[in-house]
């Protein structure tokens, strides 16, 4: 980075931004426009609808890397920018802004959390509130390697709502790094639907398109 720029013009033009065709109800990309992609069918329902703003591919996934486990906070500055930007182009309108927490002990060995970071940074950005309202109540498996049947399976009654009132009744935009199957933002949305909120959009910095392009 120099003097607040990330990439010159050349390499912010290569990068694998996620705006061409995508899914409408996940925004993963796809070949020919779909409501839902062979990732989100019957899968994402309590997330009304997700969009991110690059596609997994490197120099990205390397550079998340780096913001979560090397201690390169200073990329967060870059993708909050760009996570509003997102927010704003696809017309959402929420009220309160939340992020998927992470487990206590992982955070005491992490000493940060990434997702938490991205969200407080948005929030001030589009000036909607942020909540920490919601808990991960217990470690669960690393979800990198796991199935999407395990990973939900991984996820249940992991998350809970701990400040009702600050959600209830309204629309929420629910923030996070990376959505890879979606699994982990909608078994946040499902505490989060439970506990009362309308509606929960997803914004991501990226995700991973569905293997077979549908």
């Amino acid at each position: 980075m120099m003097d607040g720029v990330f990439f010159c013009e050349e390499c912010e033009k290569s990068l694998p931004y996620n705006n061409a065709t995508v899914c409408n109800h996940c925004g993963r990309a796809i070949v020919n426009p779909s409501e839902y992609c062979s990732t989100c069918k019957e899968t994402m329902v309590s997330v009304d609808k997700a969009r991110s703003v690059f596609k997994y591919e490197r120099p990205i996934s390397g550079l998340i890397g780096k913001a979560k486990y090397s201690n390169g906070k200073y990329i967060l500055d870059y993708f909050a920018e760009k996570l509003s930007f997102l927010y704003f182009n696809n017309f959402f309108r929420s009220e309160v802004v939340c992020c998927v927490p992470m487990s206590k002990a992982r955070l005491r060995k992490r000493k940060y959390n990434q997702s938490e970071i991205l969200a407080k940074k948005v929030s001030e950005i589009i000036k909607v509130p942020f909540s920490d309202c919601i808990d991960k109540t217990r470690e669960t498996e690393r979800q990198a390697k796991l199935s999407r049947a395990e990973r939900l399976k991984n996820l249940v009654d992991t998350f809970k709502v701990t400040d009702k009132k600050a959600i209830r009744g309204k629309n929420v935009l629910l923030v996070d790094d990376v959505s890879t199957t979606g699994a982990t933002a909608e078994a946040v949305a499902v505490k989060l639907k439970n506990a009362g909120a309308l509606r929960v959009h997803l914004i991501t910095v990226a995700n991973v398109p569905p293997k077979d392009g549908y």
